[in-house]
């Protein structure tokens, strides 16, 4: 299994901040995001990780670099990282040739999580959270049955419940060669400013993906200036007191 990590975005509803710096490199507590992801993913014995990069793009090499704990790391540049995040993921699709995990860079999450999603029974499969507030903002993931149908922010969908999607997505093998036609297909009809999370919801008619309950385990992705001030006034207290 490999990383795919998502990390090209330039993170523009909090510019104060990430005109200096990406958003995975925001300092949480001791540590940036991206300096947590890659003790996490260590803990969890995965070797391979493939970073999809853009903005500010010199300054999460130097951040590997420097916390490399002997991962084979490639680096794939997303030369349109300012348009759809559809983009990160078409521009790493030949990297979907064995089974992976899809990661957000800009979540701060308990390493429990990671470790559920991997090792779930679920071949392939999302992590859900239902104790969310629903505003709008949310990726929600729809439910029915043991199986994810539909995943949105803006629509709806007939399901037994909903709950917001972390931002983390294994995927097998099989899978992954239907995402790599679905990915290639919007990018050939030009659906190129989508989220990338469009092609995981027409994956889904494709294939079955189970899910994992959040539970009571703490996470935060990180989308706006506040967010900051809470994964460090709540989820870091709570990330510290769950080890």
């Amino acid at each position: 299994m490999k990383v795919i990590m998502l990390a090209a975005g330039v993170g523009k509803r909090m510019s104060a901040v990430t005109n200096i710096i990406p958003k995975c490199l925001i300092k949480i507590g001791e540590k940036t995001l991206l300096e947590r992801h890659l003790e996490t993913i260590s803990l969890l014995g995965i070797n391979d990780i493939v970073f999809v990069v853009g903005h500010l793009k010199e300054k999460i090499k130097e951040t590997v670099e420097n916390n490399n704990n002997s991962f084979n790391v490639k680096y794939i540049e997303n030369e349109q990282y300012t348009k759809g995040s559809i983009l990160s993921l078409w521009y790493a699709r030949d990297e979907l040739n064995d089974d992976v995990l899809i990661m957000d860079a800009d979540v701060l999450y308990h390493d429990k999580l990671l470790t559920k999603l991997a090792e779930s029974s679920n071949k392939s499969c999302f992590l859900l959270d239902e104790n969310c507030e629903d505003t709008g903002e949310e990726m929600m993931l729809f439910v029915k049955g043991d199986k994810v149908i539909g995943i949105s922010k803006v629509s709806s969908y007939d399901c037994d419940f909903k709950g917001e999607g972390v931002g983390f997505l294994k995927l097998a093998a099989n899978d992954c060669h239907k995402l790599k036609t679905i990915l290639e297909e919007f990018e050939q009809t030009g659906k190129i400013n989508n989220e990338y999370e469009d092609s995981l919801h027409e994956l889904l008619s494709h294939c079955t993906i189970g899910f994992e309950r959040v539970e009571d385990l703490p996470w935060i992705e990180i989308d706006f200036q506040e967010d900051i001030e809470r994964a460090r006034r709540e989820i870091l207290p709570r990330l510290e007191q769950c080890n």
